[in-house]
């Protein structure tokens, strides 16, 4: 039939389910036996501090930013000062246009 098509390759199953290798109960089964513990632990502590450093410098970028947006009672004044200019201008345009009507 045109739509029976069969692909070849391994069979999907083999019969017999992967072998699964349990993973280390402790940390003694995770370091190699030559490592020393006491190193790791530096490098761990020399890793974090560098985190934190950019953390620190994440931190004191958003303040810096934080410290540039202005209070609320600043906004309410810009827009109430933005809202008499723009009434101001409508009465001088609608004068211009009387005067333009005559």
């Amino acid at each position: 039939m045109p739509g029976d098509h069969k692909l070849s390759g391994p069979p999907a199953t083999t019969g017999e389910p992967p072998q699964q290798v349990p993973p280390p109960s402790s940390t003694s089964e995770r370091l190699p036996h030559e490592g020393d513990p006491r190193r790791i632990g530096e490098l761990l502590n020399s890793w974090l501090a560098i985190q934190m450093d950019k953390v620190d410098a994440l931190v004191d970028e958003a303040d810096a930013k934080v410290a540039a947006i202005p209070d609320q009672r600043h906004l309410w004044l810009l827009l109430g000062e933005t809202l008499v200019r723009v009434h101001c201008l409508e009465l001088e345009v609608a004068e211009l246009r009387k005067g333009a009507r005559r």
